[in-house]
């Protein structure tokens, strides 16, 4: 475990595919807001075919970081995901360093001033394995809408982490993710595995408010990825409970249905008459989202417990890893 006067130091890793392809100076304003951390090794877990790997080794270089390259291990399953890659780079750490804090920043995630002098001494309670930044976004539009519905944006932020978990920026505790083995088929809510496996261990998550501000190009997701988030959002239990019954389903579909009006109006106010298209397909977007959850709701119920769920699903990706118990 290193120690620098007093502040633990923690291992910082990315895990990226084509970074520098799709963000390219936001991916350099990413690792410059990290220089307020003091690390001094950087775990980059890279599963693209761009220039991202020597773009970050330049960086370190000129930096003074350590850099450890890797490209994700499979653990059983075909072909890489988000999972895979997270869980590659918990493991370079556990099998690598020795340090007490591991701390994950995604390619479009700035930390903003503070950040690290806000956590920081949330590393020193022995009851906290996760110290998570609000995720603020990079235009006001969210905020906008939420306003529109009475809802403070910062409390919203909060409650989606509780639910969703995030690793933007988060930093976790060794003893918190010594033994997890995250499901490799989770392309999607890796980071709500981890939250919630962290809780179920007994620690405790802690929010930092100075948090990173959220630069994402802002695609929406394919309808792929919605029948995945769906699905895995009743498996492991983040979705509503009342998702039990397919009668619920209904009811949020016809919200969904209610509010498309509302999230186009709040685009074309931020944005003019160009917000028209990207507000109906933000509309689009949670409309199927809604009615994947409502179809699936009929053969997956949102488990009771989710720790016990969580326990099943990471017994199964132990035995497809191939893991024994020594590991």
């Amino acid at each position: 475990m290193t120690e620098v006067e007093g502040s633990y130091v923690p291992v910082l890793a990315m895990i990226v595919k084509n970074s520098w392809s799709e963000c390219r100076g936001i991916l350099l304003e990413v690792l410059d807001s990290t220089l307020q951390v003091p690390y001094k090794a950087f775990i980059l877990v890279d599963d693209g075919a761009d220039e991202t790997r020597e773009v970050v080794g330049k960086w370190c270089a000129e930096h003074g970081k350590e850099l450890v390259y890797s490209r994700s291990r499979l653990y059983g399953h075909p072909h890489p995901t988000r999972a895979t890659a997270r869980q590659t780079a918990i493991d370079i750490f556990l099998e690598n360093f020795q340090d007490e804090w591991l701390m994950f920043v995604d390619d479009d995630a700035v930390l903003n001033p503070g950040w690290w002098s806000e956590a920081e001494p949330h590393t020193h309670d022995p009851r906290v394995g996760l110290v998570w930044g609000l995720n603020y976004d990079s235009t006001p539009l969210r905020q906008k809408f939420l306003e529109t519905l009475g809802v403070d944006y910062v409390g919203y932020l909060i409650r989606q982490f509780e639910v969703r978990g995030g690793t933007h920026d988060v930093l976790l505790r060794r003893a918190a993710i010594e033994d997890i083995m995250i499901p490799p088929q989770l392309h999607i809510f890796e980071d709500a595995f981890i939250k919630h496996w962290v809780e179920c261990k007994g620690y405790e998550c802690r929010v930092v408010k100075a948090g990173i501000i959220h630069k994402n190009p802002g695609r929406e997701p394919s309808r792929r990825t919605l029948k995945l988030m769906a699905e895995w959002g009743l498996k492991l239990g983040l979705e509503d409970p009342r998702y039990r019954n397919p009668l619920f389903g209904l009811y949020a579909l016809a919200r969904a249905t209610a509010g498309a009006p509302l999230t186009v109006l709040t685009h074309v106010r931020a944005k003019g008459v160009g917000g028209f298209l990207t507000g109906a397909r933000r509309a689009k977007t949670k409309w199927l989202y809604r009615l994947y959850l409502w179809l699936y709701s009929f053969r997956i119920k949102p488990p009771l417990n989710r720790c016990e769920v969580l326990g099943r699903y990471y017994e199964l990706a132990k035995a497809r890893a191939g893991r024994g118990c020594g590991h």
